[in-house]
C-alpha cells in the first residue's frame, strides 16, 4: 500500500475529522468566555490566572467528548453521502 503524501489539504482534512480538534477548540472557547468571569474581582497573580485558564480549558476539553464525537460522526456521514 502506497503512503499518501502529506499536504496542507490532507492535514486540514485530518484535523477536521479528529475528535480531539473539536474538543480542544471547545475548551479554548470555554476559557475565552469563562476565564475573565472567573478571574475578575479576585486578587490573583499572573500565575494564578494562567492556572485558572488552563483548568477551564481542561474541563472544557473533558466535558465535550460526546459532542465532539457527534460532530465528527455527522461530518463523516455527510462526506460519505456526498461521495456516492
Amino acid at each position: 500500500m502506497q503512503k499518501r503524501p502529506i499536504t496542507v489539504s490532507y492535514i486540514l482534512f485530518y484535523l477536521l475529522f479528529s475528535d480531539d480538534t473539536w474538543r480542544i477548540v471547545a475548551g479554548f472557547v470555554c476559557a475565552v468566555f469563562l476565564g475573565p468571569l472567573v478571574t475578575q474581582g479576585r486578587n490573583l497573580s499572573q500565575g494564578g490566572k494562567v492556572m485558572v485558564w488552563l483548568m477551564i480549558i481542561a474541563i472544557g476539553w473533558s466535558v465535550t467528548a460526546w459532542p465532539a464525537k457527534k460532530i465528527t460522526g455527522a461530518l463523516q456521514r455527510a462526506v460519505k453521502r456526498a461521495s456516492k
